[in-house]
């Protein structure tokens, strides 16, 4: 019976622990935030309109303290987070406002070369190669830019036209880069015609251009590897170490084990937002379509985690022989020591 009460014991703390404490612990270290939105004008004025919400409930906590430094601070911080959402709200409306059903790629190919894509980037399938190395590259702009062939594929449509309207907005990096110091993409401003309708036009361009199909390999390489190397697939970022270092702040990690260490679900929100879950990041939004994410995470997975349906069902198999184990170890011990009692 003394046995019994003991397993019980441990039964109920255990429990506890890991209903209780644990799901507590992680509600705190890692708030809720909403799931992946591949629709980003929602996702960028949902996230604002959250982060307002946190500011005025910020203020209000800082009004009942008194202290009127706190009170500054989340006054500035409410101003901030109102106009991040008045300034997220027009850019996605903008946006809104071009009819990508009415571009023309004919037009988009000819207004490439005008407006001056090829400048910096490479288009490998329509013939256009890069101006310089990757090396050189990245040490003139910070990282190297990418190949335009397979955006189309990369990026729906919507998101294309905003990374090209204004590409620090897209990729929401306008709290690193500013007037004094722009970003190394500029935004297009037309080159000589109606504006909305020459974004609509690229974007049907740069569509009819890109594979039907890619790898998970290749979609990886061309979302990520500007950056980050994955060592255990002898992936490493085609640029300059230092001056990728210097343009994010900080050596960009290798992602070989980053599927276990951060969980797929977090990399499918960070991917999708950076800023939502990791607010004031240096890393750009990848911006990527749901179908291309996902390559993306299948192809960390396979890299970083490939055994894991083994290691899971390794798992329960020892389970079940500790628990055989436990039964035969009571029984031995019932056995041996009912004589000393």
């Amino acid at each position: 019976m003394k046995e019994l009460k003991a397993f019980l014991i441990v039964v109920l703390v255990t429990g506890a622990i890991y209903w209780g404490v644990e799901p507590y612990a992680h509600s705190i270290l890692h708030p809720h935030v909403e799931p992946a939105n591949f629709d980003f004008a929602k996702e960028d004025t949902t996230l604002a309109k959250t982060n307002v919400e946190k500011a005025e409930a910020a203020l209000k906590a800082a009004q009942t303290s008194g202290d009127k430094s706190i009170i500054d601070g989340a006054t500035k911080t409410l101003e901030n987070a109102k106009a991040e959402l008045e300034k997220y709200s027009a850019f996605w409306a903008d946006i809104e406002s071009i009819d990508l059903a009415k571009g023309d790629a004919a037009s988009g190919a000819n207004l490439v070369a005008a407006a001056g894509c090829t400048a910096c980037h490479s288009i490998k399938s329509a013939g256009f190669e890069p101006a310089m190395d990757d090396k050189s590259a990245s040490e003139a702009y910070g990282v190297a830019p990418p190949d335009l062939s397979n955006i189309g594929y990369l990026y729906d449509g919507k998101f294309l036209a905003a990374l090209i309207k204004d590409p620090a907005m897209a990729l929401k990096v306008t709290h690193k880069f500013n007037d004094t110091n722009p970003f190394p993409m500029t935004a297009f401003y037309g080159a000589g015609g109606d504006l909305n309708q020459e974004v609509a036009d690229l974007v049907a361009y740069f569509k009819s251009i890109a594979p039907k199909e890619m790898s998970d390999r290749d979609v990886f390489i061309e979302s990520c590897a500007r950056c980050h190397d994955m060592k255990y697939v002898n992936v490493f970022a085609n640029g300059n170490k230092q001056s990728i270092a210097n343009y994010l702040g900080m050596t960009p990690p290798d992602l070989s084990m980053y599927i276990r260490s951060r969980s797929e679900l977090y990399l499918n929100n960070f991917i999708n937002d950076t800023q939502k879950m990791l607010p004031g990041t240096s890393m750009p939004r990848v911006g990527l379509n749901e179908q291309a994410q996902k390559q993306v995470i299948e192809y960390m997975r396979e890299a970083g985690d490939s055994k894991k349906e083994e290691r899971e069902t390794t798992g329960i198999y020892i389970m079940i022989y500790f628990a055989i184990l436990s039964v035969f170890a009571w029984a031995w011990k019932r056995k041996i020591w009912s004589k000393l009692h």
